[in-house]
């Protein structure tokens, strides 16, 4: 028997052991169920038994134990039901890699897969490619070497390294290396067609890659990478690793995930399942602030797209979502609190019951050296005493006395066998006097604990109108510019809508000058697509989660919106924490011509390196009109229909009105093929979108038109970088479609690097 025939009796060894597992966990999971409904049954008609304090006790102490089995046996299902899906995934792909070495004069071999398996004598078959000793796949070389576990150092003798690509069961190719990936196993992957959802690389990380997803001691941690270097791939591998490392303490609901969009989200969705991770949702910032605002509606300024597309600067939204504001905003919160914030009446209808006068003066006989929001504290606790009171004082009125009659009447003729004691008539009026008063100052009692009795609008108004003029210099801003803002941001206000900016600094307003309990407790924090998050949002998370580890990755020669880049604040966000910088500069996206391309929108030192996987040119397509184009973009899709039937295809267009107005000039048959994408919240649904370039940073395509590359499109400095988001997109094919004459930055780009083509 050959190396080869030896490996696949082992495939089909391996995946009969999971199909083994899986139908031992379904009946299991058929028997925990029962259990359950049966448990739930019982527990749904065990009744308290009164009649002594024993008695009483007893049934507690009978129930509690009798939730904590049922909880226990919750948990149970479902790791049961986790478990299935990760057999279930490593089914017809059980591993991808084998390792084998001497340690202690004995001789071992592993097989690494998404997760461990093992034989019915507990015996390891695969180990998760997470484990310490897995690393040497990664990094180990052949011969005498070594790995790290539970922060011992453990020398080895590594003697092979094998590399598999398996689908349904059979082994589609394997190769021996001394390397980490054989780059012809790389460009093999590399080369398959790309999906609706990103691919798990598990089986090709690269050292450069690996070295981001397992460092464990870094508290803030920095990755920039170029397009295509596998920099959300390596994030979303160190979100699993991190998992898998503190599953002791770490809760799924600990970990917070943000993408830029949600059509980003769903492309990326399928990863964190295929590793054997799940439950951990990826959000925007917008969702998240939503949520912290429940109030407010948050939206984001209509302008980001049109104020990076046009090459302008949006000063005012540079300013309010820099760090430098936000350290205005803690100093201005320190001003304030010897006077405290700004109250408001505490009314119920248009009577004032208490004045903010009084609360003011209330606020200031509390300690001076106490923080304010220690201070809001003893306040708050101050007014639902005084609450208390006035609840007692409503009580004697006639109109309480009056309610509370009617009820104990309709009580009594409801309820016939009553006792008809004075005594007992007593005490039944004074819990109905009780019950309509404090139904009627219920929202009284709202507001006093939701801290309503700050006015957070005006303050938050009135610390802009306090912003200094060296801020506003910093970004050449004037005071003509800031006031009509604040014209603009009081209309806001009423309506109770707020920019995404407003939104992040109200927040931080709110936390600084009260506690504020946030649901989510999260311990590790990962965010994608970084150069798009601005400072003060990331100041907010670091105000929120002071204590938690942070993981930034992005690439600075995307950057779409108009906000300031929070690459530059680090420093200043994590003062007390080390950054730990990594650099991602090989591409592994495009083809070596794609990449040779898209390089020339870059400065020299940006640029990409490349890796060994070929393909065609690029080409520049010239068309008359638009028309003339549309219908050979059309007739060039349909011809290659059969030849890249698995490809996914995007025509890109700069704006969302092009990509409108393009779709608008398909006839109803080929909008039937093509799906319009310009929605963030939406989907990708078919394997033919137009999309505009805001929404297509992140993602990948096998072929991508990039659409009307002429003078008025494309002509800025920024719009290199446009073209450069644009191009990197592309997977094997790049195309660019010129409407009349061709932009001044293709007249930059030596003709060797592309085809021309000219439509008749």
């Amino acid at each position: 028997m050959n190396a080869r025939e030896y490996e696949q009796e082992h495939v089909q060894q391996t995946s009969a052991l999971i199909q083994q597992e899986l139908a031992f966990l379904d009946n299991q999971k058929k028997e925990t169920k029962a259990k359950f409904d049966t448990d739930m049954l019982t527990n749904a008609d065990q009744r308290v038994q009164g009649g002594s304090f024993e008695a009483l006790a007893e049934t507690m102490a009978d129930t509690r134990q009798h939730e904590a089995e049922l909880l226990l046996r919750y948990q149970t299902l479902a790791s049961q039901e986790k478990r299935q899906r990760v057999l279930k995934l490593m089914g017809e792909n059980p591993y991808f890699a084998r390792i084998d070495f001497k340690e202690d004069q004995e001789t071992e071999t592993l097989y690494l897969g998404i997760a461990s398996l093992r034989d019915t004598q507990e015996e390891t078959v695969v180990i998760d490619w997470r484990a310490p000793i897995a690393n040497l796949y990664y990094e180990g070389t052949l011969g005498q070497t070594q790995y790290e576990a539970h922060d011992a150092i453990i020398p080895i003798e590594l003697q092979l390294k094998r590399q598999f690509k398996i689908r349904e069961g059979q082994i589609l190719s394997m190769v021996d290396t001394s390397e980490a990936i054989n780059d012809d196993f790389l460009l093999e992957i590399l080369d398959e067609a790309s999906s609706n959802h990103m691919k798990n690389i598990v089986a090709t990380i690269q050292r450069s890659q690996n070295e981001i997803i397992r460092d464990a001691r870094s508290k803030v941690l920095v990755v920039e990478g170029i397009a295509g270097s596998g920099k959300t791939s390596a994030l979303l591998q160190r979100v699993a690793y991190l998992l898998y490392h503190n599953r002791k303490w770490l809760d799924n609901e600990q970990v917070l995930l943000f993408s830029p969009n949600h059509i980003f989200s769903d492309y990326i969705s399928t990863v964190l399942p295929s590793l054997g991770e799940s439950g951990i949702p990826t959000e925007t910032f917008k969702t998240f602030l939503s949520a912290l605002l429940p109030t407010y509606q948050i939206h984001t300024e209509e302008s980001h797209e049109e104020v990076f597309l046009s090459g302008q600067d949006d000063r005012i939204l540079r300013a309010k979502s820099s760090f430098a504001i936000v350290q205005e905003l803690y100093d201005y919160v320190a001003r304030i609190a010897a006077f405290g914030p700004l109250f408001r009446d505490l009314k119920l209808k248009q009577d004032v019951l208490i004045s903010k006068k009084q609360i003011r003066a209330w606020y200031q006989e509390a300690n001076p050296e106490l923080p304010m929001y220690q201070r809001m504290q003893l306040l708050q606790t101050k007014l639902l005493k005084k609450l208390g009171g006035l609840e007692k004082d409503e009580m004697k009125k006639d109109w309480a006395k009056e309610a509370a009659d009617e009820l104990v009447e309709a009580a009594f003729v409801n309820n016939p066998n009553m006792e008809d004691s004075e005594k007992a008539e007593r005490r039944l009026r004074r819990q109905m006097t009780q019950k309509v008063v404090r139904k009627k100052l219920r929202p009284l009692r709202r507001q006093i604990t939701r801290f309503g009795f700050i006015n957070y609008a005006k303050q938050y108004l009135h610390f802009l109108q306090n912003i200094p003029n060296q801020l506003l210099t910093r970004y050449h801003l004037n005071q003509a510019d800031w006031k009509l803002m604040l014209e603009e941001l009081l209309g806001d206000f009423k309506q109770k809508d707020l920019s995404l900016e407003d939104g992040t600094l109200l927040f931080l307003l709110m936390k600084s000058i009260h506690p504020l309990d946030v649901k989510q407790k999260a311990r590790f924090i990962f965010i994608d697509e970084m150069q798009d998050f601005s400072p003060a949002q990331v100041a907010l998370l670091r105000h929120l989660y002071p204590k938690a580890t942070y993981t930034l990755c992005g690439d600075l020669n995307q950057k779409v919106f108009g906000n300031e880049s929070m690459v530059h604040s680090l420093e200043q966000i994590f003062p007390d924490q080390t950054l730990t910088h990594f650099e991602l500069t090989t591409s592994y996206r495009s083809t070596e011509e794609i990449t040779n391309f898209a390089n020339q929108f870059l400065t020299q030192e940006n640029r990409v390196e490349l890796t060994a996987r070929v393909g065609d040119r690029p080409k520049v397509y010239y068309a008359n009109d638009s028309r003339q184009m549309i219908d050979s973009l059309v007739h060039q899709i349909e011809a290659t229909a059969e030849a890249a039937k698995y490809w996914r295809t995007a025509i890109i267009a700069k704006t969302v009105e092009e990509c409108q107005a393009l779709y608008n000039q398909l006839t109803a048959e080929q909008k039937k093929q093509v799906q319009l994408l310009t929605d963030e919240e939406d989907f990708m649904k078919k394997n033919l979108i137009i999309i505009p370039t805001y929404l297509a940073k992140g993602l990948e395509f096998d072929r991508v038109f990039a659409w009307n590359v002429s003078p008025e499109n494309y002509h800025t400095e920024q719009d290199k970088l446009i073209l450069y988001t644009v191009c990197t997109r592309a997977m094997h094919e790049l195309n660019l479609l010129v409407i009349g004459r061709k932009s001044p930055l293709l007249e930059m780009i030596p003709e060797t690097l592309y085809i021309q083509k000219a439509l008749n």
